[in-house]
Parts: structure tokens; C-alpha cells; sequence
């Protein structure tokens, strides 16, 4: 069995503890070589253990993660991360739209064990730094500039924001429609997809369909259909007609207030 460098990154001692003790539990191949719970703390270990993995938290007693990830050489980036947050920020919004592991506090152990299964797969994942690129440019971009990394059989594919016109529940995942006409399935529920963009100017106007208000031409109420800019249209239901016209206008407003 190949054994693996572990560095857990946490400021709360408690958090730490448990981590360390859900690691040595139940996963034999990996080795914890350094704890801390700053980000100056963390240079001096990553530097002198070169670890395989670091469990790491996104807020630190002196800064944040991408804090320390930033002062560090790309080069020198060379371990795979699981981030672990009890904050909702842009910083964890960041790591989510990248499909970076990530773990939400406070987490069970079944959870966690989940998520260090599934980095100690990709601790070989040639694509990892393409994750990485894509957390780092959607740090403090506004929506316009946002994009999100989808992982489909092929591999990552990344999407700015604004390029995608809808996307549609379908059995085993969900088919994401572009501006371009164009679409690409995914493997993972749309239910998962909505929470994140929906802070971004997109709404569940069907249990079928997460749409881009952004890129509506017209609604039509009579026929309670929602025609696109590129002329594809899907269906809402009445019920949530109010809060699609409130959601729709708030968007123009917001788009003209920005034009």
C-alpha cells in the first residue's frame, strides 16, 4: 500500500483533533507529518514536509487559505487540498465553482471520509492544477468574469458564467444548454448546481429547469414559457411566476445599473 504526507491546516483545536483522529482511524496509508493553525505556521511545514495532501481550513487565525496559497510559488503548490469552512463567503463559493474538495463545518465523520477518499484518488490527477487555476481567477471577479468548472466523463470543462442559457434535470445528472447552442451532460444532480448559482442571477423556474435571467428575451404568461435571447424556450410554473417576474427585473436593474 503506497502511504501518503498529510498536513492539516486548522486553526480550532478541537476541529484539528478530530481530524487527526478520523485520519488515523481509518486511513492507515496516510501520515500526518504537521499541524498548525496559521497561515505563517503553514509556510515553514509545507516547505519542510512536502506533503501529498493538506487538509486545510479557509479561515485562520491570521489570515485566510488563499492567503498562504497565494504567497506561495506555483510550483511549490504541489499537494492536493481539501478545504474545510463554517463561513458562506466568496472564498468558499470560490473552491465550490472549481470542484475542489471541499467540506462544509461542522462535518460528520462520514463525510469526511467520503472527501479524503475522493482526494486521495485524485492525488495523481493531472488536471488538478486546471481546478486550481479556476478557483484563483473566480476570487474577487464579478459575475461577468466569473466561470465554473464542470467534470464530465472527457474530463474538467470550464464555462464562464454568462455563456450558459439553462440547465435541465435529467436521470443520473443534468444537461447544461450554452448560448451557443451547444449543451454538455453532467453526472451530478441539478439540485447541487442551483445553490451555487443562484447568488449569480439564476432561478428554478421548473422542477426540471435552472434558467439564466440574464439571457431572457420575453416571458410569456399566457403560455408560461420563457423564450431565451437565442430563441430556445422552456416552461415555468405558474406558481412561481412572482418570484421569476421579481427575480427577472431585479436582474435588468442590476444589469443596467452595471452597463
Amino acid at each position: 500500500m503506497d502511504s501518503y504526507k498529510v498536513v492539516v491546516v486548522e486553526d480550532d483545536l478541537f476541529s484539528r483533533r478530530v481530524v487527526r483522529l478520523i485520519i488515523t482511524n481509518h486511513f492507515p496509508e496516510l501520515i500526518v507529518v504537521g499541524e498548525c493553525g496559521s497561515v505563517k505556521e503553514a509556510h515553514g511545514i509545507l516547505r519542510d514536509t512536502k506533503p501529498h495532501l493538506v487538509i486545510l481550513d479557509i479561515q485562520l487565525e491570521d489570515g485566510n487559505a488563499f492567503d498562504l496559497l497565494n504567497q506561495m510559488n506555483p510550483e511549490d503548490i504541489d499537494f492536493k487540498i481539501v478545504f474545510m469552512s463554517s463561513y458562506q463567503s466568496y472564498l468558499e463559493e470560490a473552491v465550490q465553482f472549481a470542484a475542489v474538495d471541499f467540506l462544509k463545518k461542522p462535518f460528520d465523520e462520514g463525510e469526511f471520509v467520503l472527501a479524503l477518499d475522493k482526494a486521495i484518488d485524485s492525488i495523481n490527477d493531472i488536471e488538478y492544477n486546471q481546478r486550481l487555476s479556476v478557483m484563483f481567477n473566480n476570487l474577487n471577479k464579478n459575475q461577468a468574469e466569473k466561470i465554473m468548472l464542470f467534470q464530465l466523463d472527457s474530463g474538467p470543462y470550464t464555462v464562464p458564467l454568462v455563456e450558459i442559457e439553462c440547465g435541465e434535470a435529467k436521470p443520473g445528472g443534468a444537461i447544461f444548454r450554452l448560448v451557443s447552442g451547444s449543451d454538455f451532460k453532467v453526472s451530478i444532480p441539478l439540485r447541487r448546481y442551483e445553490i451555487l448559482l443562484s447568488k449569480y442571477g439564476f432561478f428554478r423556474c421548473h422542477p426540471l429547469f435552472v434558467i439564466n435571467l440574464n439571457l431572457i428575451d420575453a416571458i410569456d404568461i399566457p403560455t408560461l414559457t420563457i423564450r431565451f435571447k437565442s430563441g430556445h424556450t422552456v416552461p415555468f410554473e405558474d406558481w412561481r411566476r412572482p418570484s421569476l417576474l421579481k427575480k427577472y427585473n431585479e436582474a435588468k436593474e442590476q444589469d443596467l445599473s452595471q452597463g
